[in-house]
């Protein structure tokens, strides 16, 4: 499980936690970002105030805290590059990593450097680099930058000795362009193939267009499969559910059980010859696992499984077939139409997500060969409502208070005397199940229903 906290240095350099004011985080610094010397990262906040003063100033003004199960805390840094403006007083913040600074304003130089790594070390003198995969090249010259940027430099010299760089996870990496380890599984080799002819076709599954088919004239069968990683999972948000099976009766007498709610998921990945990294599960918890996947075909020469097929069981609806053992692609002799049948066995991650009283969000982040899955599943309130619960009522949104007059406005209400802050809202914490009633000079109640299964704001009361 993912743990992660940003933090905000404002323009007063006071550092505070935002995590209670995040509305959404869309770019993490867990993604790779190829042909990049930095990384970005996106995240939108409410009643957080950014100075202008501060955007573009290259200071390190956001932190970026995780830890994944009980990993050490790691922290990454970013500068604020812009911010805007969303509709209720949501405002998105995109920042960069440290790097950044590299590639602003261009610049005019002669370095004397040894080597290619000498020289990348010298242009990124600040920022963690990783070299472990880089063949180093000695110079016998000067590199000379005439106006450009550090980034555009970098990305000259990859196209004059050959390397990928990318950032990730907080280090700058360089490689030799694709470079293949001596500890890498082959996803498939073969030889002596000749008179190849290459064409690609399409499966009745959309998401999926990367693999490719090759036949000669001898009719033997040659098959590329590309690596793939799948997450089975609902992809709707989990409803927030109690730790025990609890009844509910409302003011009709109707009666309500609510009960623990988990969500289960399974993770593929093909080939099986080597098993995938898995922020929630260890190598170790490997699943061996009979899987039974329907086709409709319509003129296919092939399709691709969700994982790769470490024995075959059965297969109905096709003749002829090839398939090559830890793969996930299952080709025909012939174009087939009508319904495919398959049942094969193959290696998963099976696991639960359990239920949670409150919201909140559960990484998923697995890695197979070249193919990254990151994926923020949620649990949401929807259907129950938990106690104790921090709740947030604006008295522009909610109450209908002309903006004028919603701040700084005195709420009486069961929770005592609230005043709205500088943005309409006033913010109290529910320790028990009811209906609360909020009253201000000028305007109709406001009341509340917050119940085991049930949340709703109303201006009238039927029962009073």
């Amino acid at each position: 499980m993912i743990k992660r906290s940003i933090y905000f240095t404002n323009h007063l350099d006071n550092k505070k936690k935002i995590d209670d004011f995040i509305v959404d985080v869309e770019d993490s610094i867990l993604e790779i970002s190829n042909k990049k010397i930095y990384n970005t990262f996106t995240f939108t906040t409410n009643k957080v105030y950014y100075d202008p003063t501060i955007i573009g100033d290259d200071i390190e003004r956001i932190e970026f805290k995780f830890k994944i199960n009980d990993n050490d805390v790691k922290s990454f840094y970013f500068v604020i590059d812009s911010i805007e403006y969303l509709t209720n007083n949501n405002i998105k913040v995109y920042a960069k990593s440290k790097s950044y600074k590299y590639t602003k304003g261009k610049i005019n130089k002669i370095i004397q450097a040894t080597s290619v790594k000498n020289l990348i070390e010298t242009l990124l003198s600040d920022i963690t680099l990783n070299f472990d995969n880089l063949t180093d090249i000695p110079l016998e010259f000067d590199y000379t930058i005439e106006d450009k940027t550090i980034d555009e430099a970098i990305n000259d010299l990859s196209k004059i000795t050959d390397f990928d760089y990318y950032f990730y996870n907080g280090v700058l990496y360089f490689e030799d362009k694709k470079v293949i380890k001596k500890d890498d599984t082959a996803i498939i080799t073969f030889r002596d193939i000749e008179d190849i002819e290459e064409f690609n076709t399409s499966t009745n599954k959309d998401e999926i267009k990367i693999n490719k088919i090759f036949i000669n004239e001898k009719k033997e069968r040659v098959i590329l499969s590309e690596p793939q990683i799948i997450l089975d999972i609902n992809d709707s948000p989990q409803c927030c559910s109690p730790d025990e099976v609890k009844i509910y009766i409302d003011s009709q007498g109707n009666k309500y059980k609510m009960k623990p709610i988990n969500t289960i998921y399974t993770l593929y990945f093909s080939p099986t010859t080597k098993i995938p990294t898995f922020n929630l599960k260890n190598e170790d918890e490997i699943e061996d696992k009979i899987v039974v996947e329907k086709f409709k075909l319509q003129n296919d020469n092939f399709v691709v499984l969700n994982g790769g097929i470490d024995e075959l069981i059965e297969v109905a609806g096709v003749e002829n077939y090839t398939y090559k053992k830890h793969h996930n692609v299952l080709a025909f002799d012939y174009i087939e139409k009508g319904e495919l049948k398959i049942s094969y066995k193959t290696k998963v991650f099976n696991g639960v997500v359990e239920h949670s009283k409150f919201p909140k969000d559960v990484l998923f982040l697995a890695k197979h060969f070249n193919q990254i899955l990151n994926f923020i599943h949620k649990i949401q309130i929807n259907g129950y409502c938990p106690i104790p619960y921090t709740y947030t009522i604006s008295l522009i949104k909610d109450w209908g208070i002309d903006s004028n007059e919603a701040l700084g406005r005195e709420v009486s209400s069961p929770f005592g005397t609230l005043i709205s802050d500088n943005f309409g809202d006033i913010t109290f914490k529910i320790q028990k199940y009811g209906t609360f009633k909020f009253e201000t000079d000028g305007y109709e109640p406001l009341y509340l229903d917050w119940y085991i299964n049930k949340k709703e704001l109303y201006m009238d009361e039927i029962n009073e």
